[in-house]
């Protein structure tokens, strides 16, 4: 009988330890269990990226785990398929227990973003385990840009700085390093003068694999990679705001920096907003690993090689502490980068019979990127799409069967939508 109640008690006392212990580690930090993910309560896309950064390794953590080939090369898989507008799909075997991807709607705009984030804050300190980070998506977007964040925490506010301007500007997606610059003690093998955390001067990261795919998805499409850092007060100490393209060289008037200037001025007159060829700071980015490979540089070479020569697509902005407040940006993000709309359709469509093909041509429509050509068989329609991704304005439809009538229109495309149809246009091939 005492064996027995020795057991039950004993086995009582453990369950109460077993409780308080599990209750202590949930409390850490707001950390999550595996069976956890965090953040899962964020409301908003500002709140989530408050939460997120609130769960990165620590400093002098060691806690960034640079990532091999395969979990990168399958990143850049994830994140093209993101910005194709795909968000329920399955995460590849080397990111499937580390990340996870999700559908976030945020509570004060009502719209949806596709969220690629760290899943799970395992450790005693409810940091994430990997230090990977976050990549984001707006599939709605009316701008081209690309907001990204290299240094949270270390450049402190430009995370949500970033994230912000990227909610309230409707631009395509949202990068935010995993790691603060100084997590781990180890010298950058990129770069020596920086650690292995710093996202922006190296290349085993994910920072850099995403810039990769953006790169690989637009082409030679119209789009840009804005990174937000901060300087100290006296880094500069006359210059409050210093954009530059990743070069030392002074810009064109034509060039988004200089636009982007004129615009902070007029939204904040008294703002000293400097660039590069005025001497007023140094900070051009030329070593910066992104900055180097949007600029062209073969990217077995960022690590070593400065840009000789820049594109405009890349954009980094350093700016004083007191001049992050993401309100005061917006207007001047949106002056510069004017919204994209959805082109008128295409005028002027004609069709000329040949050898069993017709030949379609029509006239260029404003602000597309590319064309759809539609055919039928009856007029009116229905119409069936034969051809997209049409970058002319001529088109041949081959391999007709000759005699027959065949009834076309044309729509116009970019990122914000397709058109309406064109005028419809018909013909019948001919058999010589």
């Amino acid at each position: 009988m005492r064996k027995r109640f020795w057991l039950i008690t004993t086995l009582l006392f453990a369950s109460v330890l077993l409780m308080v212990g599990g209750a202590q580690r949930a409390s850490v930090t707001g950390g999550a269990t595996v069976a956890d993910p965090i953040c899962a309560s964020s409301a908003t896309l500002e709140t989530l990226g408050d939460c997120i950064r609130d769960h990165m390794p620590k400093a002098g953590s060691n806690g960034f785990v640079a990532p091999n080939e395969t979990e990168q090369s399958d990143w850049r898989a994830v994140v093209n398929k993101m910005l194709r507008g795909s968000c329920d799909f399955s995460l590849p075997a080397s990111l499937s227990g580390v990340m996870r991807i999700k559908t976030f709607t945020d509570s004060a705009n009502g719209r949806n973003y596709c969220v690629l984030m760290e899943a799970h804050a395992s450790k005693s300190d409810g940091s994430v385990d990997r230090g990977w980070g976050t990549f984001i998506v707006y599939n709605g977007a009316t701008r081209e840009l690309s907001h990204q964040a290299p240094h949270p925490i270390s450049d402190s506010e430009t995370e949500i700085q970033a994230i912000t301007i990227f909610k309230e500007t409707d631009s395509r997606s949202y990068l935010m390093a995993g790691a603060r610059r100084d997590t781990n003690s180890a010298n950058s093998s990129c770069q020596c003068t920086s650690k292995e955390a710093d996202a922006a001067h190296n290349t085993a990261n994910m920072f850099q694999a995403t810039n990769q795919e953006l790169i690989n998805y637009y082409g030679a499409s119209s789009w840009y990679a804005i990174q937000w850092h901060g300087m100290a007060a006296d880094t500069c100490p006359c210059t409050d705001v210093y954009p530059s393209h990743g070069v030392e060289v002074a810009p064109l008037a034509t060039d988004k920096i200089a636009v982007l200037k004129a615009n902070l001025r007029i939204h904040n007159p008294t703002w000293d907003v400097d660039l590069p060829g005025t001497g007023a700071c140094t900070l051009n980015a030329t070593d910066n690993t992104q900055g180097r490979l949007i600029n062209g540089v073969p990217a077995g070479s960022v690590c070593g090689t400065p840009a000789s020569s820049y594109n405009g697509k890349f954009i980094s902005i350093e700016q004083d502490p007191g001049f992050r407040n993401p309100s005061d940006w917006i207007n001047p993000v949106k002056d510069t980068w004017p919204a994209v709309t959805i082109p008128p359709a295409p005028a002027g469509l004609t069709a000329a019979p040949g050898k069993r093909k017709v030949i379609l041509s029509w006239d260029a429509s404003s602000g597309a990127q590319s064309y759809n050509i539609k055919r039928g068989r009856a007029s009116g329609g229905p119409y069936t799409t034969i051809a997209s991704g049409v970058t002319g304005t001529t088109y041949a439809n081959t391999r007709l069967r000759p005699g027959v009538i065949y009834f076309y229109v044309v729509t116009a495309v970019n990122s914000a939508g397709e058109s309406g149809n064109s005028n419809q246009a018909s013909a019948r091939a001919r058999v010589g």
